[in-house]
């Protein structure tokens, strides 16, 4: 019997043969010597064997595209470099308000934060997606059999005064499918989980597809949690059905869980975080917490906890490059740009129209995607 998922594997087995010798090599394996044999052998080669270079032509641009992005020297995110180098420029997680499309902050009070030093303040929300960025995109690479390169503020190649910080891109060492593809991550204490992606996120993803000249992006939400304590984090286990043993690290909805710590650096002000790696033993675990307890004390750093964390849900949806979402707003962006130059000699008239935008605000009820401020997990 010709099956077509047989001839499609032998195709990239031998990826190096034209179509006609694959068809040769198939007729010899099946023993063809009908007329109508021959033709689906024919049909099939030239279907999958088009299939594959074409496909093959794409994960090759994507590979020089991400190799162009790998050479890049960027400052680290959220490192003091960083945060100075989106002073300068209108960034993609910015743009919904940059068009006045935000509900949470208006187009003035961003154009302030660009000219007034505002020190980044974390809050609990904002804090929480820093605290579990890292697991949520090792979740990504265990689920998809991918590794995420992590990056700073790319600068747009051409239009300068526009940037992007995504998340993370994927190498080209794991799923072809997956190569160069941007993935921006959501760990939302609060907000609801959706199918779609909300607008101003969407708005985001854009903006950085087009700074990283990329074809698409999963926008990755997930859900985690913490446990009260160590005893309920050891009740909640995945029992395997066919060896009926413990399968460590994961929940009874076979989902990852593990620990995370925090500490506070010698000379500064704000929380870091170690992660071990998925899947250990709770003892492992426990063993693993011991010897960084001691680490972070023996380089002068103050302990601050340890927390035991679940993952309980997750949604994965594909973002495709929108060109003509990015060619009907960049005269917009042009636009603040150039308020942006006028209000640094203008800052009180900047101010009262802020002033005044807050006395005419209207407050409506707030849909399902805007329980929570952006800043959750900018």
């Amino acid at each position: 019997m010709i099956r077509k998922e047989d001839i499609n594997e032998f195709i990239v087995h031998n990826n190096t043969f034209t179509s006609d010798e694959i068809k040769d090599l198939l007729y010899d394996i099946y023993e063809i010597k009908e007329p109508h044999e021959k033709y689906v052998i024919d049909q099939s080669v030239n279907y999958y064997y088009n299939e594959y270079h074409t496909l093959e032509k794409v994960y090759n641009e994507r590979r020089r595209k991400l190799e162009i992005l790998k050479k890049l020297k960027l400052p680290e995110q959220r490192s003091k470099e960083w945060y100075e180098m989106r002073k300068g420029k209108l960034t993609a997680s910015s743009i919904a308000s940059a068009l006045d499309k935000c509900h949470f902050t208006s187009r003035y009070e961003l154009l302030l934060s660009k000219i007034e030093d505002q020190p980044y303040q974390p809050n609990p929300i904002t804090e929480w997606g820093v605290k579990y960025e890292d697991i949520a995109i090792a979740f990504y690479e265990e689920l998809f059999n991918v590794k995420i390169i992590d990056f700073g503020l790319i600068p747009h190649p051409e239009f300068n005064i526009f940037g992007a910080s995504p998340d993370g891109i994927c190498d080209d060492t794991g799923n072809n499918e997956y190569i160069a593809r941007m993935v921006e991550i959501k760990c939302p204490p609060k907000r609801k989980f959706t199918k779609t992606v909300p607008p101003h996120y969407l708005m985001q993803v854009q903006g950085q597809l087009e700074v990283c000249d990329l074809d698409e992006c999963d926008f990755f939400q997930v859900k985690i949690e913490e446990y009260k304590d160590f005893e309920d984090y050891t009740k909640d286990n995945f029992i395997n059905e066919s060896t009926s043993q413990n399968s460590w690290g994961r929940t009874a909805l076979n989902f990852p869980k593990g620990c995370t710590l925090s500490y506070i650096k010698l000379n500064e002000n704000k929380l870091s975080y170690l992660y071990p790696k998925l899947g250990l033993s709770d003892s492992m675990y426990q063993i693993w917490i011991e010897e960084n307890k001691k680490k972070i004390k023996n380089e002068g750093h103050q302990f601050v906890e340890a927390k035991w964390w679940f993952i309980s849900r997750y949604e994965c949806s594909l973002v495709t490059r929108d060109k003509q979402w990015w060619i009907n707003n960049i005269s917009h962006i042009s636009n603040f740009y150039t308020d942006l130059q006028y209000y640094k000699e203008n800052i009180p008239e900047l101010k009262e129209k802020i002033k005044n935008k807050k006395k005419k605000t209207k407050h409506e009820p707030l849909n399902e995607f805007l329980l929570v401020s952006e800043d959750e997990d900018n």
